[in-house]
C-alpha cells in the first residue's frame, strides 16, 4: 500500500501541473476546478497508512473519486475549443486514474504479513 500511496502523491502533483497548464492555455474554469478537486482527493489519503480493510477501502474510494473528477475535467475540456496538448495530458491522467483505481481495488482485502 505504501507504493500505491507514493504513486498517488505523484499523480496528484501531475494533476496540479495539468491544472496550471489548463489555466495557461485558457481552458474553461471548470477544468481547473475539477483538476483541483481530483488532486485533493488523492492528497487527502496519500500521507496516511492503510493497514486495515476499512482504510484501504477509503483509499479505493479516493482513487475512484479522482478518476471521476478527471473524467469531468476531460468532459469540460471537450465542450469548448481547446489545445490538443491539454486533451492528451487529460487522457493520460484518466488512464493513470484508472490504473490507480484498479491497483487499489486489487489491494483492498490484503492483510499485513507479520514481521
Amino acid at each position: 500500500m505504501l507504493r500505491l500511496r507514493i504513486f498517488a502523491s505523484v499523480v496528484a502533483i501531475l494533476s496540479l501541473a495539468t491544472m496550471l497548464l489548463a489555466v495557461v492555455l485558457a481552458a474553461p474554469i471548470g477544468v481547473a476546478v475539477a483538476l483541483l478537486v481530483a488532486a485533493a482527493c488523492l492528497a487527502i489519503v496519500a500521507p496516511f497508512d492503510a493497514p486495515d480493510t476499512r482504510r484501504r477501502l477509503r483509499v479505493l474510494l479516493a482513487c475512484v473519486a479522482y478518476l471521476a473528477a478527471v473524467a469531468v475535467a476531460l468532459l469540460f475540456t471537450r465542450s469548448g475549443p481547446t489545445e490538443p496538448v491539454l486533451l492528451i495530458v487529460l487522457t493520460v491522467l484518466v488512464q493513470l486514474g484508472f490504473g490507480l483505481a484498479c491497483w487499489a481495488f486489487a489491494t483492498r482485502k490484503r492483510r499485513r504479513m507479520p514481521q
